[in-house]
Parts: C-alpha cells; structure tokens; sequence
C-alpha cells in the first residue's frame, strides 16, 4: 500500500473522510470539502503511516488544489 499513488490516496481518503463516498476532484481545494483541523490531523497521521512523511495540518488549509498538495507530499517525500 505505501506504493500507491499520493493523488489517488487524498482523493480517496477526501471521498470516504469528507465527500460521503462521493467522488473527489482533484482540481478543488481541500476546503471545498469541508477539511477540519481534526480531520487535517487524521490525514497527517494516515499519510505518515502510509507514505512515511509527515504532512504539517496547515498546508491543508492553504490555497493549494488536491493535486497541488500531492504535487507537495512528494517533494516531501523525496527530502526525507
């Protein structure tokens, strides 16, 4: 599981989280799906858990699209 896609995991994580099993579009904002700060926290771990970097809660609240912040998951995975 830690192989699989950064993208394919928010936007399936967003759709059971946040989205009621409804399909996700990268392109939104987080926001657009109503992320919270414990939500953000919960995605924070699970991402850690799965793709062994840590996620700052924060950057889910910043003007990034779902794709954007995969886009920076991975720069952050390569640091670590």
């Amino acid at each position: 599981m830690a192989q699989q896609n950064l993208t394919d995991f928010l936007t399936g994580w967003i759709s059971i989280h946040l989205n009621k099993g409804l399909p996700v579009d990268p392109a939104q904002h987080l926001s657009a799906y109503g992320i919270d700060s414990i939500r953000a926290i919960l995605l924070a771990e699970d991402t850690l858990h799965l793709f062994g970097f840590e996620w700052p809660p924060y950057l889910f609240f910043e003007d990034l699209s779902i794709a954007e912040l995969a886009e920076e998951g991975k720069k952050m995975m390569n640091r670590e």
